[in-house]
């Protein structure tokens, strides 16, 4: 269980049971969680449901209900967050919540969103650790309030001033070693840190964590050339350590960096 003391208290479950059982409980706050393996189950509302792989589990605050393995083994990442975490994180006046407790993940979509924030929350402590937590956050509560809780989003803008001024912050950032936040960058700008992903996203194609990286991996490059060690390199752009450097400079220019020929 992942506890974000940060992050008003939203917490990750990763489960992988086999015999376990829990008795008649509630949750205070909303619970989000998508089977990865196995069929869950659980009695709520008078009647009894079953989970299998590919159903999202999605509960009301202080809704009564078990749970149980219904099969040999059981997978499933949950995140739980508090109404008044939910408004604040999603920018929300209003907030309907679930009708639908165990719709279908149509193409997968939530699972794979709260398996990239559970690979985030697991990640070594480097520098975009929160920045990519805090993305991943924003991306499983969007989605699921939008798609079942008929949430209603700002639609984003282009923001073309936040953009450039944020792209100047990171930069700058990233020169200086520093590590970044959601929250942090979007009161750089003026902007909800939610807007902020979703108008970045339009306007670049990418998110806030995606352009650190981006960045990283150019100053990266910048040092190699400049003939900096590739140790060293990747401790000054901001990486965990070289193989860190070396995973991301591969996906982003198709070469390690030893196969970079300075003429």
């Amino acid at each position: 269980m992942h506890h974000l003391s940060w992050l008003h208290g939203v917490e990750v479950f990763e489960a992988d049971l086999r015999s376990q059982t829990f008795g008649r409980h509630s949750h205070e706050g909303f619970a989000i969680g998508a089977i990865s393996a196995g069929v869950g189950g659980y009695r709520l509302r008078g009647a009894d449901v079953l989970l299998p792989q590919g159903s999202l589990s999605l509960m009301n605050p202080d809704e009564a209900h078990t749970g149980h393995a219904a099969s040999g083994a059981l997978r499933y990442d949950m995140l739980y967050a508090s109404e008044d975490a939910v408004r604040a994180l999603l920018g929300l006046r209003d907030l309907a919540g679930f009708s639908d407790v165990a719709p279908q993940d149509r193409g997968g979509e939530l699972a794979r969103r709260l398996c990239r924030l559970a690979a985030a929350l697991n990640a070594d402590r480097r520098a975009d650790r929160r920045l990519a937590v805090e993305e991943g956050v924003q991306s499983v509560l969007g989605a699921a309030f939008v798609r079942h809780g008929r949430a209603e989003l700002r639609a984003p803008g282009r923001e073309t001033r936040a953009v450039t001024e944020l792209r100047e912050r990171i930069a700058a950032a990233v020169e200086d070693g520093r590590s970044l936040s959601l929250g942090e960058l979007a009161a750089g700008v003026g902007l909800h840190p939610s807007y902020l992903v979703r108008s970045v996203r339009r306007s670049t194609g990418l998110t806030p964590h995606a352009l650190v990286i981006q960045r990283r991996v150019g100053r990266a490059r910048d040092l190699l050339v400049q003939g900096m060690p590739a140790a060293q390199a990747a401790a000054a752009a901001g990486f965990s350590d070289q193989t860190h450097m070396i995973r991301l400079f591969r996906r982003h220019f198709g070469v390690t960096p030893g196969a970079m020929i300075r003429h």
